[in-house]
């Protein structure tokens, strides 16, 4: 309680390195060894703890168009305690940074959509690279902030950093297409079962280590409004994969087999839409049957 409130009230540059240092040391964290606090460095005149949750603002001497400046950050990786720039231009779409040894992303997206991404992050990380904060800029842009945690394919070559390894959907041989609908199925099986769905599923939108498959863009994930809607975004997952170049039937069905089993009431729901008799009488291998008919057509 004395803690919080002696941090509610810190407003010199020294006091918040003085009760930053405190958390290292009891924490376990690490300065960062890649950023240096130089005289044009700005002064954060505010930092709160509330929980896991640390909040900072940022009182900047200058304006510089070409970095993204941090107005202010809200945050959960203690790594990010020292970030106050990154090396890009304020407005950038998307871009991969390094800060205290690790790999972040940052996304530009609206306030509304950061907060609701990172109030679910717990909820996602199974599924979305982990979601560890947001920050506005001092030109009032709002970026939505990922950590990479190890070695990563990406497919979007405008995305270039340590641990982060380019991939092109074009050089997958045909077990390597196989291998990525196998994963790209278990993790939208995830997604649908935390009640989201994906507004672009498409291989670009996927990144993948050496186990599992993430979605690559945290702005792409919408909730999903029906139980039948998760089913639809499945079907344009697979049909995405099949006309680039997933020929294999046995995949396919591999991969119907997997998404029916693990949400089987979503697809009974999805296979007695509009039917008059609902799905009373249906199995699964019939709701897998029209699953594949959906995927091929």
């Amino acid at each position: 309680m004395e803690r919080n409130r002696r941090l509610s009230w810190i407003q010199t540059h020294e006091e918040v390195e003085r009760v930053m240092e405190g958390f290292r040391s009891s924490e376990g964290s690490q300065a960062a060894s890649d950023v240096s606090l130089h005289a044009d460095a700005p002064e954060p005149v505010h930092f709160k703890r509330k929980g896991g949750i640390y909040s900072i603002r940022y009182s900047w001497k200058a304006h510089d168009p070409s970095l993204i400046q941090v107005e202010s950050m809200e945050f959960s990786d203690q790594n990010l305690h020292y970030l106050h720039a990154i090396s890009a231009r304020d407005g950038t779409d998307s871009v991969a940074f390094t800060h205290s040894g690790l790999t972040y992303i940052a996304r530009r997206t609206t306030l509304k959509m950061a907060k609701r991404l990172f109030a679910f992050a717990d909820r996602l990380v199974e599924c979305v690279f982990r979601v560890v904060g947001y920050l506005r800029t001092l030109s009032g842009s709002i970026y939505i902030l990922s950590r990479v945690e190890k070695a990563t394919w990406s497919f979007d070559p405008a995305l270039c950093a340590p641990h982060l390894q380019a991939a092109s959907w074009q050089d997958f041989s045909s077990e390597h297409k196989e291998r990525f609908a196998e994963l790209a199925t278990e993790m939208i099986v995830k997604l649908h079962r935390s009640g989201h769905i994906l507004s672009n599923p498409v291989p670009s939108g996927v990144m993948l280590d050496s186990k599992k498959a993430f979605v690559a863009d945290p702005r792409d994930i919408r909730p999903a409004r029906r139980p039948c809607d998760v089913v639809d975004n499945f079907i344009l997952m697979l049909r995405g994969l099949t006309r680039r170049g997933l020929d294999s039937s046995g995949a396919v069905f591999y991969c119907l087999s997997v998404y029916v089993n693990s949400m089987e009431k979503e697809c009974l729901a999805w296979y007695g839409r509009g039917r008059k008799y609902r799905h009373s009488g249906a199995d699964l291998f019939q709701v897998a049957c029209e699953l594949e008919s959906r995927v091929m057509a």
